[in-house]
């Protein structure tokens, strides 16, 4: 399997640099090189796709269980059930969108 080398390195220790949005190395606690780590729009951009996130996964713990019903489901049944599939949707393409940042 080929090893994967990291694009950026903590000049105080030679890791790796796992988290490019602070300002010190996980390991050692040196200073990051500034072109190592991320713009500050950057981060905020990824905050306000995580605080989203949240609330859509806020809004799918609301939704209550279906409920089993002998004669079919009422037309309120079908909106809850898309309304809950659509935010579903909308956290797996969260999800792959973050998963390619990440790649990125």
């Amino acid at each position: 399997m080929k090893q994967l080398e990291p694009k950026f390195r903590c000049t105080g220790c030679n890791r790796g640099i796992l988290n490019r949005s602070v300002a010190r190395c996980l390991y050692c606690g040196a200073d990051l090189p500034a072109e190592a780590r991320l713009a500050p729009e950057v981060i905020a951009q990824r905050d306000a796709e995580h605080a989203r996130m949240e609330e859509a996964r806020k809004r799918l713990a609301q939704h209550p269980p279906p409920r089993p019903q002998a004669q079919g489901n009422s037309a309120a049944d079908v909106i809850d059930g898309m309304s809950t599939g659509i935010d579903v949707i909308d956290l797996i393409g969260d999800g792959v969108s973050l998963f390619g940042k990440l790649l990125d």
